[in-house]
């Protein structure tokens, strides 16, 4: 089950502070951000977000594999110390 898609847009057009308004395929689309992550404006404001696989259907598209945002994490295990801590004996009589 895809749970979020990254879409690509052409143009970002305006931000109210509650929505953004995007075209995509010369289509407007307004986007809440409660729903936007990762937004990435460019120099020429195109650009790209994560929304919600359920909010790109109802924007009236497909949602395909290649869309998919995978994120990944790199799991790196801790370390246990094994070293033992030599006392001297004489110190805690």
């Amino acid at each position: 089950m895809i749970k979020s898609v990254r879409i690509k847009f052409d143009k970002f057009l305006h931000d109210t502070g509650k929505a953004i308004l995007v075209r995509i395929d010369g289509i407007e689309h307004w986007i809440p951000i409660k729903l936007c992550r990762k937004l990435i404006i460019n120099n020429k404001l195109g650009g790209n977000v994560c929304i919600p696989s359920f909010f790109y259907e109802r924007m009236g598209y497909e949602v395909t594999e290649d869309l998919a945002d995978i994120t990944v994490i790199h799991h790196v295990p801790k370390k246990e110390d094994k070293t033992k801590i030599e006392h001297d004996d004489r110190l805690f009589k």
